[in-house]
């Protein structure tokens, strides 16, 4: 996992990107916060060690004519892990930021702090229409639907997304409890909970009985834990 140290340096690193851009373009923060998101709160978050989304980083970075780069092969490369131990660059590392990766934070029900183990990159995002800023991770503690073959799972959700149709991916609280299972909304009142295989058992939930599940999002992307990890 991405602890205090790596969050500090990927933040360390983005701040001193930016002072070098201010710097050479001979303006102040306050000037180029106001230029790029209408408020004087920008730079000031970034130099307080605070990671702004996606979007208005590269913005930010385009102002300051700091490069970033989103080309590559024709098939976009998903994400990269974080720095394992072995030496290898991690999504921390100035070459992921300039490459366009993106890290996302632990959903805030997820009870976990800081940034999840893995960065998207930006061309991946974009082909499949995703908004960075309502992205996160949820590590399941439950597998109604199970289609890591029992790994244990690692699901990047999208808060935003429309609760119709199915049978897609969630992630949901219920009883305390972090599950993943797939969520077919039939109409306004019927949702039906099943797992994945033709023994999987379906439970229909009805009216009020939404109530008992919170919703964290539906999963854009699933991967898996390192065993040990």
């Amino acid at each position: 996992m991405l602890n205090s140290a790596k969050s500090a340096a990927l933040g360390a690193r983005i701040r001193d990107l930016v002072e070098d851009g201010l710097q050479r373009q001979g303006v102040s923060a306050r000037r180029a916060s106001m230029d790029v998101v209408g408020h004087d709160g920008l730079i000031r978050d970034i130099r307080a060690g605070r990671i702004p989304s996606f979007d208005r980083l590269v913005c930010l970075f385009e102002y300051l004519a700091i490069p970033v780069e989103f080309g590559g092969p024709a098939a976009p490369t998903p994400g990269v892990a974080e720095d394992d131990g072995s030496g290898a660059p991690g999504f921390a590392g100035p070459e992921a930021l300039r490459a366009g990766f993106l890290p996302f934070p632990w959903h805030r029900m997820a009870g976990r702090r800081g940034m999840g183990p893995v960065a998207f990159s930006g061309d991946w995002l974009t082909e499949r229409q995703l908004a960075p800023d309502t992205l996160s991770f949820v590590a399941p503690d439950l597998l109604i639907a199970d289609p890591t073959g029992g790994h244990r799972p690692l699901a990047l959700v999208d808060q935003a997304a429309r609760r119709t149709g199915g049978p897609a991916l969630w992630c949901y609280v219920e009883n305390g409890k972090t599950a993943l299972a797939r969520a077919h909304w039939q109409n306004r009142s019927i949702l039906v909970l099943s797992g994945d295989g033709p023994q999987a058992i379906a439970r229909v939930l009805i009216g009020a009985e939404h109530e008992r599940v919170q919703f964290l999002g539906r999963v854009v992307w699933l991967g898996s834990f390192v065993q040990g990890a």
